[in-house]
């Protein structure tokens, strides 16, 4: 009896209804309910707050002045600082409201416009249009030409971070649909993979699959007809007469070639 109560799992905490996490699922799973503009719209508007926010602290920081009596490098750099926080805190807070607001929203249209797929263009279109409205609301001289150049600049800087990034990144394979691929190409529809990416239909929702899902994912009425059909095999008997079987089986992996040619050397 001791021994059954020292295994016994300690409970979870309930989360209340007014849970900040509980709080931000219900607005997340209402949002993504929404139109993809109502969608946008929002998402901008979170990064503007955040923004502004940032923007006025930066421009409350602003009082220093680098200047140096006698040094021509730190009165330079004073007059661009003055430049800079010319409007202020509320005029940082304008700025970089704008900034991060158009940027937010723009990868987010971005993503959705092109089937959720990102990349270095997607990157840089947000970036363009986040350094245009950017140069254009701070009030800079030539106020079209300004925004062009900073645009194009905020697009190229962009870019090369962005490349970096990935060529840094390490490689780790994709996994989540190994199961779902591997099912495709048995059914000789692997030319549909990326269709289930774009809609994430996971190997975790294998089983939840139905005609609505892989119609959403631009799958067509016959392709659509052989995956449910062979998923029915892997249900409840109640779908079909005869026993379920279990979920559909992962792709065979590689045989360690390498580990038997060790064992044959020795």
């Amino acid at each position: 009896m001791a021994q059954a109560q020292q295994n016994r799992m300690p409970d979870v905490p309930q989360l209340g209804p007014f849970s900040p996490a509980v709080l931000q699922a219900q607005f997340e799973g209402w949002l993504a309910k929404q139109h993809p503009a109502v969608e946008v719209a929002f998402v901008g508007l979170q990064s503007s707050l955040t923004g502004a926010g940032f923007g006025y602290l930066l421009g409350s920081m602003s009082a220093m002045n680098p200047e140096t009596p006698g040094d021509p490098a730190g009165a330079a750099v004073s007059q661009q600082l003055k430049a800079m926080n010319a409007g202020g805190p509320w005029g940082q807070a304008k700025n970089l409201a704008a900034l991060m607001g158009t940027n937010a929203a723009l990868s987010l249209a971005i993503k959705k416009l092109r089937g959720g797929k990102e990349d270095v263009y997607g990157s840089m279109g947000a970036s363009f249009g986040s350094g245009f409205v950017y140069s254009f609301v701070s009030g800079a001289p030539n106020p079209l030409q300004a925004a062009l150049t900073t645009g194009i600049a905020f697009a190229l800087f962009n870019g090369l971070f962005y490349q970096i990034g990935q060529a840094f990144k390490p490689d780790q394979p994709d996994t989540a649909y190994d199961r779902a691929n591997y099912m495709l190409t048995t059914l000789g529809l692997a030319k549909y993979s990326d269709n289930l990416k774009k809609q994430l239909l996971t190997d975790q929702t294998i089983m939840l699959w139905d005609t609505a899902a892989l119609s959403d994912a631009k799958i067509p009425a016959g392709p659509r007809l052989l995956i449910i059909n062979h998923l029915n095999q892997f249900r409840s008997p109640s779908s079909v007469l005869k026993p379920a079987l279990p979920l559909p089986p992962l792709p065979p992996r590689p045989p360690p070639l390498a580990v038997a040619a060790g064992g044959a050397s020795r």
